[in-house]
């Protein structure tokens, strides 16, 4: 039996190295659960009662605390109580909790998400009539809370319907019960896999029968939704009339396939819908798998209760409007819904950022560009990959090891043979201003004499099957265990396997990521822990198992933190996410592949993440399965030089890709995209900055900064770098045309290499060639670069600014710049940075900063680009306090451009340049 246990295991093992070695199309869906074969997701989905049977008794209301009111709610049907908690927030937030009354265990509350408990603002409230509460709170929010059947519509900015729960009478709220009936003998039918089902070998046992929870939340008058990820599909969500709902359930999936709604990597249950009156969001709070149907419906406004009528006021409504309709199911947990009101894309951003937590600021060299591949073989290898960047002049930031620098994939230790010293690599490497970062997955090999394994083994630290015993699957190394981060002490524990004495061989140049994270389990159901495998708590994964990744990162994050005494940032990638993963990680999307179709998909899946929060988010440049050819590679460096993450990454069985394998004319083409992302690095830290004050992501739709123009609210091929860049990557092979929409009002776009202007409102039809990076700077707007060619950004802290001003057509233009030391929380404790504000106004630059915050720099303004400056200046002078300063100027009649050349002041100073 036991031969026969290890037989399948180094089948299945193989079955993964063959599909990487003759790169077929590995993932088998079949692997993979649908709908129909989910239980709860099935049972569901069929469920569409006449009239719903949950009703609220609104004379049971209790007022907790100013802004929190508590209701008892029934199901008529099996006469099961519940009570409903309704939570008015700052900010134009609300929140409602459903939860059984008594139940006969305590049902999962998720935690490590929310920032802290959400800031309550008062609410007053009205009985509309017998059945109709009326709550109003903040300045323009409103809520109506119907009592039979249940249903609860929300309003914004002055009376603008914008959500609907349960309207749609799917609300169904599986209470725990026992197996056997009231007479404790007759055992219940087991009805549609409520205590029990299978999936292919693997049954999984429900002890306390069926637990899942489904609700409808509609969006009247909306025709477009985004975010639910990680799907690679889409950024505007699609009807799953016809298909399988979006499925949240962290899974490895091989080389996934692109335009389905299946699972991936990680799970953030989080829609946002945008029309040109209001911006909203919906957030369930739940770590449980779930399921998501979608469907484009028609809102018949005569239906509509009067009250709700009322609330339009006297704009004058149709008939009927469009409506999106979405069904929410998960297996277990609560209801814990949060409703964002923006009415703004950036108050919705702020709101769920609120609730959620914002991407702290990275060090600066890691929004610089990253190099890796599975797996970089040795030290000799690591030593010639940094020289070839040296040779090539290739500018670079952080090299990568993967899982086979460890000693037979025992994380936290190195292969001597091949990496005999890797404290003096880490020195050599950063000699040149450049970190590394070493792989850590969460398996733990099973080996007594692993350290980690044995330490852990004696403590109890794994999580456990049912019976109480150590659960057991395969990876990477072969037999693992994985560590039950949800229990606090494993969690510190495990924070402390990244400090200098445990992690041997690491020093401060080293940072991290974590990969595998789902968990991955080649053995297990779906690739992944069994359900019923138990957690700290008593808890089922079935409850927890889509923050199991996320409690492996926060971790690790606390393990870097600690390691510095809390002075340095740490750095770490994940794979698995969930909501609130952006404060401890970056996250890239997992196995692609090397095909055109996935270079196009990198576009959508990174703009769902970002309006999700989840910020800090890249694709594996060139593809991490397959062999690009030399177009699509230049093409994937010149997309991804302006998406958030920039890493190259490849299979091991894949060919080498340096950057400088191609040929020179391919070599220059890809040095020229790196150093564009090197150039404009000022204005991706001055972004994430802001990110982190603001929670507005950096990579934006075109929607979030231009919201009134119905012709962004569609668009997946272009994006927004913050409110001034305009990105359109190339995604097809062999175009000489694209066709790009400018959006705006009266808006100008300038090329940001020929600085040719372009209209707004308007698709230009756009010559490319290789050389092209479609790219539009617009109008308005006033973008910091450094343009000096450095090897490493760390090198190039206190090299001068060069102020790109970009004009309207009145002839202004604003910007920042944000600097600190780059590394270091210094300019938390101590304010140590500099904040400054540009504005462009009647033929004066004005550069202004808050003085609260100091930070020394001997950073300087080199140059200053106008671009649309209507003609050639007698003069330009510019003052910095005492100092008045003629520096030398240029003007280009033929593109509008003025350039000012070493005009001279410090970063530091306030300065104005007058020109006449």
């Amino acid at each position: 039996m036991l031969l026969y246990k290890h037989s399948y295991y180094i089948s299945l093992a193989l079955f993964f190295c063959f599909c990487s070695i003759t790169f077929i199309q590995c993932v088998d869906r079949s692997n993979f659960k649908s709908c129909d074969q989910s239980s709860f997701c099935r049972r569901n989905r069929k469920y569409k009662p006449d009239v719903s049977p949950y009703s609220v008794d609104l004379s049971s209301m209790k007022t907790i605390t100013d802004g929190h009111l508590q209701f008892t709610m029934m199901n008529t049907q099996n006469s099961v109580k519940f009570q409903l908690d309704l939570f008015t927030l700052e900010h134009n937030s609300l929140r409602m909790k459903i939860n059984e009354l008594q139940p006969i265990k305590k049902r999962y509350e998720v935690q490590n998400v929310l920032v802290n408990e959400p800031k309550l603002v008062s609410v007053t409230t009205s009985i509309l009539d017998g059945n109709q509460l009326e709550g109003r709170f903040g300045k323009t929010s409103r809520f109506l809370l119907v009592s039979n059947p249940f249903r609860l519509d929300l309003f914004t900015n002055d009376n603008i319907f914008v959500m609907s729960v349960n309207s749609k009478q799917l609300f169904n709220f599986e209470h725990y019960r026992k197996k056997q009936s009231s007479d404790g003998e007759t055992p219940l039918h087991d009805e549609d896999g409520m205590w029990e089902e299978t999936f292919k070998t693997h049954t999984d046992s429900k002890p306390h029968g069926p637990s899942s929870i489904g609700i409808d939340v509609s969006f009247p008058n909306f025709e477009n939704v985004y975010g639910i990820p990680e799907h690679a599909d889409s950024f505007v969500l699609k009807s799953t009339h016809d298909t399988d709902p979006y499925r949240f359930f962290n899974v490895d999936v091989f080389e996934y396939d692109i335009q389905n709604p299946m699972a991936l990597y990680g799970s953030v249950p989080y829609i946002l819908a945008h029309n040109e009156q209001a911006s909203v969001g919906f957030f369930w709070l739940n770590a449980a798998e779930g399921w998501v149907d979608i469907s484009n419906d028609k809102l018949n406004t005569k239906n509509l209760l009067s009250t709700i009528k009322n609330f339009f006021g006297s704009t004058k409504v149709q008939n009927e409007v469009p409506e999106i309709t979405t069904h929410w199911m998960f297996e277990s947990g609560i209801f814990d819904g949060f409703f964002f009101l923006g009415p703004t894309p950036k108050d919705v951003f702020k709101q769920y950022g609120l609730i959620t937590g914002t991407t702290p600021l990275p060090p600066i060299w890691a929004l610089a560009y990253h190099q890796c591949r599975w797996n970089y073989n040795d030290e000799d290898d690591i030593k010639n990959v940094n020289a070839g960047f040296e040779h090539n002049m290739i500018p670079m930031d952080v090299l990568w090891l993967d899982i086979e620098h460890t000693n037979g994939k025992r994380y936290f230790t190195w292969d001597t043979s091949k990496f005999p010293d890797p404290e003096k690599m880490q020195h050599d490497i950063g000699m040149y201003g450049r970190k590394m970062v070493t792989i850590s997955d969460p398996h733990i090999k099973k080996d007594d004499g692993y350290q980690v394994y044995a330490d852990a083994k004696s403590r109890r630290y794994f999580v456990q099957n049912k019976d109480g015993s150590d659960y057991e699957g395969w990876c990477w190394p072969g037999s693992s265990m994985w560590l039950d981060y949800l229990n606090p002490e494993i969690f510190d524990w495990y924070s402390n396997r990244y400090s200098y004495a445990n992690y041997k061989g690491s020093t401060s140049n080293l940072f991290l990521w974590n990969d595998m994270n789902e968990p991955s389990v080649f053995n297990g159901p779906e690739v992944t822990f069994p359900k019923d495998v138990v957690h700290f708590g008593d808890l089922e994964n079935r409850d927890v198992h889509n923050i199991y990744g996320m409690l492996q990162h926060m971790a690790t994050f606390k393990g870097l933190f600690d390691r510095s005494g809390g002075q340095e940032r740490p750095f770490v990638l994940t794979r698995s996410f969930f909501a609130g993963s952006q404060k401890t990680s970056a996250v890239w999307t997992g196995d692609n592949a090397a095909e055109w179709s996935h270079l196009k998909m990198a576009v959508p899946m990174l703009l769902s993440l970002s309006v999700t929060g989840i910020t800090f988010v890249g694709a594996d440049v060139g593809g991490f399965f397959r062999n690009p050819d030399a177009k699509l590679l230049v093409r994937w460096y010149q997309a991804a030089s302006f998406q958030p993450f920039f890493r190259e990454h490849a299979h091991i069985d894949t060919a080498r890709r340096e950057p400088w394998l191609f040929g020179d004319d391919n070599t220059r083409l890809i040095r020229q995209a790196i150093e564009t992302r090197y150039s404009y690095l000022p204005y991706w830290y001055t972004l994430f900055y802001k990110q982190e004050k603001q929670a507005v992501p950096a990579m934006l739709p075109l929607w979030a900064i231009f919201p009134h123009d119905t012709q962004t609210f569609k668009i997946e091929d272009s994006f927004m770098i913050g409110n001034g860049l305009l990105v359109h990557p190339i995604t097809d092979a062999d175009v000489t045309e694209v066709s790009i929409y400018l959006p705006g009002d009266n808006t100008i776009w300038y090329d940001i290499r020929t600085f040719v202007p372009h209209n707004s409102s308007q698709t230009a039809l756009i010559t490319v060639d290789m050389e092209s990076i479609p790219v539009y700077q617009r109008g308005g707007t006033i973008i910091p670069q450094r343009l000096r060619k450095r090897r490493s950004s760390m090198l190039a802290l206190n090299d001068p600014i060069t102020l790109v001003v970009a004009l309207d057509k009145n002839n202004e233009a604003k910007g920042e710049l944000y600097m600190d030391d780059g590394h270091t929380y210094d300019y938390k404790k101590n304010r140590q940075f500099i904040y400054r504000r540009f504005l462009f106004k009647n033929n004066e630059l004005k550069s202004r900063y808050d003085p609260s915050s100091k930070f020394d720099t001997s950073a300087w303004i080199e140059r200053i680009i106008i671009i649309g400056y209507p003609k050639n200046p007698n003069k330009v002078s510019i003052n910095s306090g005492e100092q008045t300063a003629i520096p030398l100027h240029s003007y280009h009649d033929q593109q509008k451009l003025l350039i000012i050349r070493r005009p001279g002041p410090s970063v530091s100073t306030d300065w104005t340049l007058t020109i006449s």
